[in-house]
């Protein structure tokens, strides 16, 4: 087996997603119109955190996610802009530890904000 180089992978590589919160992100399981579901949020933290280090990625390999910490501080319903950030803080080898954090209101109202894990691995298919 040839040993693969994250070399490139470093602390400090940062992605952002700015979307607005649409239908497929609400829970309605709740009663009312619906508010931004924790799980949603979530995934687009994870999505962020892949983004930040897809670029410098060796051919043929991707990320997972095995770990995530995160407190929903706030609620947002549809229609509000949402962003989400992630920052490689820390590789281990080919684990990777990111900050995350969910905002609206241009970055006034903190939704949601902690870590989540990801090992980079070989991809599928």
């Amino acid at each position: 087996m040839v040993a693969t180089s994250f070399d490139a992978v470093r602390p400090g590589l940062e992605a952002r997603i700015e979307r607005v919160i649409d239908a497929s992100l609400l829970t309605r399981h709740v009663g009312g119109a619906g508010v931004f579901a924790t799980p949603m949020m979530i995934m687009l933290m994870e999505q962020a955190s892949h983004a930040a280090v897809e670029p410098c990625l060796p051919t043929g390999h991707t990320t997972v996610g095995y770990e995530v910490c995160v407190r929903h501080r706030a609620p947002a319903g549809e229609g509000e802009p949402v962003v989400v950030t992630a920052r490689l803080d820390e590789v281990t080898g080919n684990r990777l530890q990111f900050t995350v954090e969910c905002t609206k209101d241009g970055g006034g109202t903190l939704l949601g904000t902690g870590t989540h894990k990801r090992a980079i691995v070989p991809s599928m298919g």
